[in-house]
């Protein structure tokens, strides 16, 4: 197997992703941890990882998703730090919701950043995660009392490119709904923007109450309305040419 396919939190979006890789893309093989207590995952699972993968001399690629912390694997397993390393995020915890910026553990955020640094292709499921996560790195470096690093964003953003996650499964609920025949109507916020024409979202809590009470008046509106934007750039289809570059190593690489 020449595709190493590594996922600290196997449940969910992050299960879905690489289960479909595993399916789809011959030559991967896949090591889990299970989607149990997700703090724990990313502060340990490199050695758990760094103990439980055979080495192997056919490995090219490595596939893992922001949970791992990739710098100590590879640290751990120089073995691995030689493949190409590929880092997918379908989160990022410099902007991730908490209640106060205060309970916002600085471990995490930095751990990610550490692994964009020593990946070779960062992978995020939208423009928003991507540019959320690039433009709050040099705040959040701000938080160190003294000594901070420079520059990370200028070195971390060369390496970056958005890969949708596939439209294939049921929880992503709105664009699944909107492909059953569902009325979108989003905030103009997140990812919302890139996904959705203008005319499905509003900017504030008025505008939404406005257009809610419209549909009450002329659910016409809803039932004859045909969705005015695509979805084709969301499909597997689309999306299986990309992750299939992704997972192929480069003629001239020497790995």
């Amino acid at each position: 197997m020449s595709v190493l396919i590594i996922e600290a939190f196997y449940g969910g979006s992050h299960k879905q992703l690489v289960d479909l890789l595993q399916e789809e893309l011959e030559d991967c093989v896949l090591y889990t941890l299970p989607a149990k207590k997700w703090h724990w995952r990313a502060r340990v699972a490199a050695l758990y990882f760094s103990q439980n993968v055979p080495i192997r001399e056919n490995y090219r690629i490595l596939f893992t998703s922001s949970v791992l912390n990739l710098t100590e694997l590879t640290a751990l397993r120089p073995d691995l730090g030689k493949l190409k390393k590929i880092l997918y995020f379908h989160e990022n915890q410099l902007v991730y919701p908490v209640k106060k910026f205060q309970e916002r553990d600085f471990q995490y955020g930095y751990n990610q950043i550490l692994s964009c640094l020593v990946a070779d292709v960062v992978v995020f499921n939208s423009y928003f995660n991507m540019e959320s996560f690039l433009t709050s790195i040099g705040k959040f470096m701000k938080l160190i009392p003294d000594h901070r690093p420079k520059d990370l964003e200028n070195i971390i953003r060369p390496k970056c490119q958005v890969i949708y996650f596939p439209i294939k499964f049921p929880d992503v609920s709105r664009l699944e709904a909107v492909y059953c025949g569902c009325y979108p109507l989003c905030p103009k916020d997140l990812v919302y923007p890139e996904i959705f024409p203008a005319e499905y979202l509003y900017s504030t809590p008025e505008q939404l109450s406005k257009r809610l009470q419209n549909f009450c008046k002329r659910p016409d509106i809803i039932r004859k309305h045909l969705y005015k934007g695509e979805m084709a750039p969301f499909s597997w289809a689309a999306l299986h040419g990309k992750f299939r570059s992704l997972l192929t190593t480069e003629p001239k690489e020497d790995l």
